[in-house]
Order: structure tokens, then C-alpha cells, then sequence
């Protein structure tokens, strides 16, 4: 259009007849009529890739930026355990408080790996004679007439009920009157003893000390060999003793107690 408008122009600037005035305005009209939807278009085009190379991007970056916020939001409402357990006593109603610090929604019970392990407290003048590798004996009230085999592993080294941590009062000795226990850990010598066993059942141990080897020596004196005979009738009598608990405890339990 412009090369026609060119050339119609220059013949009516000539004054040649075949092209008249109007017809040129009408062209000029027309062209700048194009021209301007010409430049509509590219400025269009130019708001167009501004936002595809400015404002888009920024929208982006924004948007993941709020999508990074939100998932750190949500995360803090998820409690992750390091071990696999069962949650149990998990009672929760409306309106209550959970916190993994202050305020669990349960108590996780972990998964038993490896070896379970039983803890007793024994008198403290038994500490010089049950050692690791002593041989014990255990009753469960979780399972009645059962006698398991255990032998202790490890003794915690010192007694609970004589320590103490500083504070604003004086410690009156006294108060500590309580002689407290010893506490031994043991294992059963047979795991599939322990298998009907609930964790965290009571009850009950007896540890029993080894002196075969001792009455076996030729040179044992007298009151060494009645000293040892006499620990091992009182062993013996503590092992019927714990046959006889197993025994009356869950008659004792079962009919006497009412339950």
C-alpha cells in the first residue's frame, strides 16, 4: 500500500489526471490507519515479552517461594520417630494440646531389636558375690508357673539411693535411711523362655552363687567347707522358695485378691 500511495502521489504532484486527490487522501488514511494497528501490535507484543522476561519469572520465584513456606509450615505439624514402634495409649479430643517435648498424643513403643534385657534390684550385701555371669532365676506375674533362667550381664556400679545433686537445702543424712538396692541387668539363658512375656511385666529374681569348685579343692579347711555347704543350702532353699512364690502367686492373685 505504501508503494502504491508513493506512486499515485507522485503522478498527482506532476499533475498527470489519472490519479485524483481524494483517492490519495483515502490512501494516506488507510496507511496510517495500518500503521497504527502496526504499532498497537508491536507494542503489544512488546508488554508481552517484558512480562514472559520480567514479571513472569518473578511470579515464579514467588510463587515457589510460597510453596517452600507453606511445605516448612506443614512440616512442623508432622512428629517423625527415629525407630519403628506402635503408638499406644493414643486418646486424643478436641482441643488438645499436642506437643513432641511437652505434650505427645501417645507413647512410642519401639520394635524389640536384639536382645531384651531384665533389670532387679538386690540387696546391697549381696554386691561382692552377684557379679556378670552369675546364674539367676526370674518368676513374671505375666506368666504364671514359669521358672526362667537368666544370667546377670552387667551391675550398675553404684547405688541409687546414695546419690544426690546439689540444691538450695541442706541434705540431712538422715534422710537417706533407706538403704536401697543394687541394680543388675540379665538375659535369659534361653530366649524362647521370654517369648510370652510382656514387656515391662513384675517380677521377681533370685541369683544364685557358684562354689562346686571351691568344695572341690583338697585343701578346703573344715569351717570353709561347712561356710560353703551352709550358701548352698540357703541357695537351694531360696530356689524352692521362689518355686513355691510362682506357685501361690497367681492363686494368691487370682483368689484371695479378688481380681
Amino acid at each position: 500500500m505504501r508503494d502504491e500511495l508513493e506512486v499515485k502521489a507522485d503522478l498527482l504532484s506532476r499533475g498527470n489526471n489519472a490519479v485524483s486527490r481524494r483517492e490519495v487522501e483515502r490512501l494516506e488514511v488507510s496507511l496510517t490507519t495500518r500503521q497504527g494497528g502496526l504499532n498497537a501490535a508491536l507494542a503489544s507484543m512488546t508488554v508481552i515479552e517484558t512480562k514472559l522476561q520480567s514479571l513472569l519469572p518473578a511470579q515464579l520465584a514467588n510463587a515457589q517461594a510460597a510453596l517452600r513456606s507453606a511445605e516448612a509450615e506443614l512440616s512442623k505439624t508432622v512428629v517423625r520417630a527415629g525407630v519403628a514402634g506402635k503408638i499406644q495409649q493414643f486418646a486424643l479430643q478436641v482441643g488438645d494440646y499436642v506437643s513432641p517435648v511437652l505434650r505427645p498424643a501417645g507413647i512410642l513403643i519401639p520394635e524389640k531389636d536384639g536382645e531384651t534385657i531384665y533389670q532387679a534390684g538386690f540387696a546391697q550385701i549381696a554386691t561382692q558375690v552377684v557379679k556378670p555371669g552369675v546364674i539367676a532365676e526370674v518368676t513374671c506375674a505375666s506368666l504364671p508357673f514359669e521358672i526362667i533362667p537368666m544370667v546377670v550381664t552387667d551391675v550398675q556400679p553404684v547405688i541409687a539411693a546414695g546419690q544426690f545433686r546439689p540444691t538450695d537445702q541442706l541434705l540431712d543424712i538422715t534422710d537417706r535411711a533407706r538403704p536401697g538396692t543394687f541394680l543388675a541387668k540379665m538375659v535369659p539363658l534361653y530366649p524362647e523362655t521370654i517369648r510370652d512375656v510382656p514387656l515391662g511385666s513384675k517380677c521377681v529374681a533370685n541369683a544364685y552363687t557358684n562354689t562346686h569348685d571351691q568344695l572341690e579343692d583338697p585343701d578346703i579347711g573344715t569351717g570353709r567347707w561347712l561356710f560353703l555347704h551352709m550358701v548352698q543350702t540357703v541357695g537351694a532353699v531360696h530356689a524352692i522358695l521362689l518355686r513355691v512364690q510362682a506357685l501361690i502367686w497367681p492363686i494368691q492373685t487370682l483368689v484371695f485378691a479378688g481380681h
